[in-house]
Formats: C-alpha cells, structure tokens, sequence
C-alpha cells in the first residue's frame, strides 16, 4: 500500500536474484482503496498470497478467518522469531492468543519540540513527566499580540485522537475497559484539563499548517511518528537545531502507541512456502535496513538498529529507545467502534460544558464499551428458515395482490378471443426484446433491494462475514435499535436542516442566476454558464480542499472579511453553531449551476410574446416575475425541488470529506450514520435498516411533492 507498494518491486527482485525461477508479481494500491479492495479479496476467495497489514486491521481479517496462522512457521525460523522482534510490535501480529503476521516496519509517536521556545521558559531539556509537560505548556501558552486571545499554545492534542489518548492511559496503567478505575479517571481529567486551560488549541489548531504552527511557535510540541523528522527538517530549515524529539513525558511509564505494518499470509495463498521465504528474507537485519535507505520506514528488526543508519542518527535514535516501551489497541474486532465511542466522550467533555467527568457518566461508558467489546447479541431464529419465510411471503404477497387488483387495462378485441397459448405467441418477440433489460433489473437490482431488506432483518456483522453459520434472524429489532439511538436522530434532525435550507437556497441562487443570464444585455453567457456549472462537475475533494481554506480560522478569506469590517472570527467548521451552516453555503454554491442550466433553458421555452403583451399591459419587472416567469416554470420548478431533495437528503461527502459528522455530531448526517455501522463498524444487518428508513424518508418527500403537483401546484 501507498508509497510501499511502489518500492516493494526493487525488493521483490533481490529476492527474485536469490530464488532463481521464482517470480514475485507486486500489486501497489492506495491506502484509503486498500480496506475495500483486501476485503473483496477475501470474500472472494482470490487473496494475494502475501500481503502488507496495517496492525490495527490484524484483528478484523483474522476474525474473518481469512489469515493462515504463523506459529509453526515462525517456530522453525532463524529470523523472524519473536526474539528477533520488538515486544509491542511483536505483539501487534497477535489475535487471540494466535500469531498471524510479522512485522515488517515499525512507528511509534514521541515528542516533537521546540529547544529555543522551551529553553526561554526554563526548560534546557523536554518534559520528563506529566507535572513538567503540564508545567512547560502553561509557560508557553500566552497571548502575545495583547488582544486578549491565546495565539501561542502549549502543545497540539487531538479532541478525537485514541492514537494520542491512550499512550496517556497506558503510562498511568489505566485500562480502557475499566473507565470506572482512578486511573483512568485521573488520565482522563489529565488530557481534558489541556483544552480546559487554553493551554492546547481547541477549533483554530484544526486547519492550521502544522510546518506553519511549529515554524512560528503557535504550537511548539506536538506528538508524531518518524516520519515527521525528514518533512520537518525539510520544510523548516531555518529551525536547524532549534527542534527535537523526546520519549514520551512520564507517569508510572512512558509507554507509547506501536503501529507500523505487518506482513501476512492469507488462508486461500497458493504459494504460502514462497510467501514464507519472503517474509524472512525481508526480516533478515540487513534487508530491513535497505528497507529504511528506500523509504525512511523503521525496521522492526531490534538487531537493524545497530547499524549505524539509525544508531548514529540522534532523532531516530529515540524512536529505538520508545519501542522498548510500547503498546497496541485491544486485538478486538470490535476496536474502530470502542475508539468512536471514547473519543466521543472525550469531544464531550471538551466542547460540551454541561458534560462532566462523574461517577455515572464514567459507569455508562463503561458499560458501552464493554458491550460492544463483548458483542452482545439477540435472540435469534434460523436464518435460512427465516429467509425462506420472507420469501414465501413476498410471493404470496405479489399473488395476492395480482389477484385482487382492479383490472383497468384496456384488451383489443381484435385479441379478446384468442386463446392463452395464441396470445402467449404473439408475446414472444416482445418478450425476447424485453428479456436483457429485465434480466439486468432483476440480478442487478431488485434481488439487491430484495437482500438488502433480508439483512436489514439481520445481525449481520463482520463476524456473519467470516462464518454466515452465526447470522440470526432479528425481526424489527435493529429497526428498534436504530431509533433508541439520539446519535440517529440527530443525524436525522441535521439532515432534515440540511434540506430544508440547502435546497430553498440553492434554487433561489440557481434561480436568479439564470433570470440574469437570460436577460439580452448580458454578455460572455457561454462563458458564465461554463464558469457556473464548472463547482458541479468538480470532485468534491477538490472543492473540499478550497472551502477549508475559505473556511480556516486563521488564513481564511471568510475571517480575513470579518476582519476588516471589525466583525469577530468563527472557528467555522470546528463550532457547533456554525459547521452545519458552512456545509450548506459549500453545498449550494458547489450544486446550483446544475440547476442553473435547466432553469435557463426553461427560461427560453417561454414565448416571448407573454413578456410583450404583459409589458403593454403596464407589468413591471417583478411583476413579469411573478406573473410570467414562474407560472412558465412550474412543471420545471416541481423537478428541480424533486431533484435536490432527494440528493439534499442523500448528503454525505461534504461531512465525511470536511468535518467527520463533528463536532459533537453537528454535521452527522444519515447517510455518514449508515456509512459508519456498515463500513467502518461492519454492523450490516444495522446499517441496512438505516437504509431502509432513509429510502422511507426520501419516498415521503418524493411522493408529497408529486402530490402537490398533481393537486394543483401547476395549475392556477
């Protein structure tokens, strides 16, 4: 995967020169493509024999059964054997009490920091423990232009980060299935008390540079991995000798999060001897360090580090020293799901005043986590019986309702009195010209929708993935779930919001655009149309990547105007009250030049002998509006609302791209919801029944306003 996947053919052709008659085909694919495409692979049966694992993944493939276990292999090895490897990294490639996978290349997160800012506030070294980091942080922090606003922090700390939050908890030996503990109790007000105390930045740190922040000392520490030392050398050489790298600050340890990438071998491999080989030829101490010449990745190998390659680099050198003492996340399946839960209590008691860190709040957590971690399930019937039950009412359903419907279909009576097999022959034709059409709807859709409705009714999840023997029929019961949830309804309510003022405003500025460009002294209107219509053809990651920066509470242009009218600045995306408001402004500017073009060529099927005759009449301009223009364009308009509700009440790429439903799920939206139970959770069975309830949702609306076009919405 990523730049690994473009550098592992220079090493699969050394192993090549050592196996002659052995061929090692390599497969370079994106990471944000790498999830899907592995787990296609895998339900498919055509896995790659060897593949590169991101260690947060090792438990999820594993439960998927579609890993070959390593412990023989490794038993017999010289090289990769656990002795040769770094513990925590060791331990990553471990999934219930099971070896499947050996670590390739290793990260770890230490200390990135300032020497000259940290020595003016009486620190000649960096924090050692959590009493000096707090310390240090509450020197650093000051406003030093005297507008009585913090613009240099102490340090960068993610609200939603478990990477950075658990390092804390494992230094003060909290367990994250023990909420309830002091510990964990005290590491949580630890970390909360940064953003509490202005002593790390809460929305205007969100979009600033990071080379920009540490260059100017907005935030001189940050936590990060190696490959960090290489960019940030690069990018700021003027901080030459002014910056480095510490171990993590102290409590009980000084324990740190181990990530990095492991390599695997799946069940279905055909060549798992060869696949083996491989994985010890790139153990071997010496091809890890010409691993590290190709890519700066950290060799996972403990004897590579006496090389001198990374022994007499002093920076790199403490990133050796922190994999003596790190950890992993929990080996669970369930993991991404246990992590979006914590860190949403954290951005709660973050942003949310009215939150507090008590003794029921931390029992409910508790008892959250735990019961995802544990995979609490329902009672369930028979899945085939229940499928084959659904089925047979579907049918007999469609029977029915075939036979009691109200004929209304007018018979030639050129036909009337042919028989069935007459008629059956004069059909055939048709029928062969039909049968493409229909055999593509059938396999392509209706069977999907058919399935999809079926899980919906399901426990269907990432272990149902691995083994369908598991999969219970559960009635309505995630139906009930998903509206027992206030995570649902506040997606809903955002959603609703979201339609409500985004498709009014789109139409109203597609609208008015198209009334000026249809006006005769216009000129360029080729040129505006293109320009106009420009937002809705461009990817929504491009248009991301601008609005951030209108958006961006430092640089931005929308702050920058505030600004000048001395009007106050908004942290746009990271407040409440403003980031649901900024998606629809992005949203109607990037969607109203698609209904531009069809309002204008609307505009110019309207005779103009309407406009004449109104204007002798004595009509004015809004009254030509109002009395010509829009009667002219309901049929048009009733498409456009139809058109944009739906797509309004579909949104999904804006929150996902620019805000991850936050903060505190104020741009969480239906489709994200879904988007998280069934791809990032694997609860399938839910997110279907999510579906479900958003197509109930849309058919409303859909079948409101086409009644409202029928009763008389276009006819006065």
């Amino acid at each position: 995967m990523g730049e690994e996947g473009l550098k592992i053919s220079i090493m699969a052709r050394k192993f090549e020169q050592e196996h002659p008659g052995v061929t090692v085909i390599t497969q370079a694919i994106p990471w944000d493509a790498a999830h899907e495409k592995l787990l296609t692979s895998v339900v498919g049966k055509l896995p790659p024999d060897l593949c590169q694992m991101g260690t947060t993944w090792m438990a999820e493939f594993a439960t998927l059964k579609s890993l070959e276990p390593l412990e023989d292999y490794g038993s017999k090895s010289s090289v990769a054997n656990r002795e040769k490897f770094f513990e925590g990294s060791w331990n990553t490639a471990i999934v219930k009490n099971r070896l499947y996978g050996i670590p390739w290349y290793v990260d770890t997160r230490v200390l990135f920091y300032r020497k000259d800012l940290l020595g003016e506030v009486g620190f000649p070294n960096a924090p050692q423990t959590w009493e000096e980091l707090k310390t240090a942080c509450q020197r650093l922090s000051k406003d030093q232009d005297g507008d009585g606003k913090i613009d240099h922090y102490g340090i960068s700390l993610p609200i939603r980060g478990w990477g950075v939050f658990l390092p804390f908890a494992w230094q003060n030996e909290a367990d994250i299935f023990k909420v309830t503990d002091p510990k964990f109790k005290e590491t949580l007000d630890f970390y909360v008390s940064f953003f509490k105390e202005n002593l790390t930045p809460i929305g205007r740190g969100a979009d600033v540079d990071l080379f920009q922040a540490f260059r100017t000392g907005f935030y001189p520490m940050f936590i990060s991995g190696p490959w960090l030392v290489e960019l940030v050398s690069k990018e700021l050489p003027e901080l030459e000798g002014k910056w480095s790298v510490a171990v993590l600050p102290k409590k009980v340890k000084r324990t740190s999060f181990v990530g990095g990438s492991n390599l695997v071998i799946f069940k279905d491999a055909k060549e798992k001897e060869l696949a083996w080989k491989f994985i010890e030829f790139m153990s071997r101490p010496e091809i890890q360090i010409e691993w590290f010449r190709l890519l700066k990745s950290l060799p996972a190998v403990k004897e590579a580090w006496k090389y001198p390659a990374l022994k007499d680099n002093p920076m790199l050198r403490v990133f050796g020293q922190q994999m003596n003492d790190t950890l992993s996340p929990p080996a669970i399946p369930e993991w991404e799901q246990v992590a979006s839960v914590l860190e949403s209590h954290i951005e709660k008691l973050v942003l949310d005043p009215k939150v507090l860190s008590n003794p029921q709040a931390l029992s409910s957590l508790e008892k959250e986590i735990n019961s995802i971690a544990q995979g609490t399930r329902i009672e369930k019937a028979g899945i085939k019986r229940s499928f084959f039950l659904l089925v047979g009412a579907l049918i007999g359903g469609i029977f029915l309702w075939t036979l009691f419907k109200k004929k209304t279909v007018p018979i030639n009576p050129l036909i009337k009195n042919l028989g069935f097999w007459a008629n059956l022959k004069r059909s055939i034709p048709g029928y062969f010209f039909v049968l493409p059409s229909l055999t593509i709807l059938v396999l392509f859709l209706f069977i999907p929708i058919l399935l999809s409705f079926f899980i919906s009714l399901t426990d269907w999840n990432i272990y149902g993935l691995a083994d369908r023997s598991v999969v219970g029929f559960v009635g309505l019961e995630n139906y009930k779930n998903v509206f027992r949830d206030p995570i649902f309804w506040k997606s809903l309510w955002n959603t609703l919001i979201f339609a409500g003022a985004g498709v009014p405003l789109t139409i109203l500025i597609s609208l008015l655009c198209a009334t000026i460009l249809n006006e005769k002294f216009i000129r360029c209107k080729t040129f505006f149309r293109t320009a106009y219509f420009i937002p809705f053809v461009s990817t929504i990651v491009a248009v991301a990547v601008i609005w951030r920066w209108i958006y961006n509470p430092e640089y931005g242009l929308l702050n920058y105007i505030l600004t000048s009218l001395s009007l106050p600045q908004f942290n746009w995306l990271s407040d409440q009250r403003t980031a649901l408001a900024s998606l629809i402004l992005m949203a109607a500017w990037k969607n109203f030049g698609y209904n531009m073009v069809i309002f204008l060529a609307g505009l110019q099927s309207i005779p103009e002998t309407l406009y004449e005759s109104a204007k002798i009449d004595g009509a004015n301009a809004w009254q030509l509006f109002l009395h010509v223009t829009l009667p002219g364009l309901r049929s048009i308009m009733v498409f456009v609302l139809i058109l944009s509700t739906i797509g309004y009440l579909q949104f999904f790429a804006e929150p996902y791209i620019m805000t991850k439903g936050g903060p505190l799920n104020s741009t969480m939206s239906i489709v994200l919801y879904m988007y998280n139970q069934g791809f990032k959770f694997f609860e399938l069975g839910y997110a279907s029944s999510v579906a479900y309830i958003l197509f109930g949702i849309i058919f409303f609306f859909a079948f409101v306003q086409m009644r409202l076009k029928k009763s008389g919405f276009e006819t006065n």
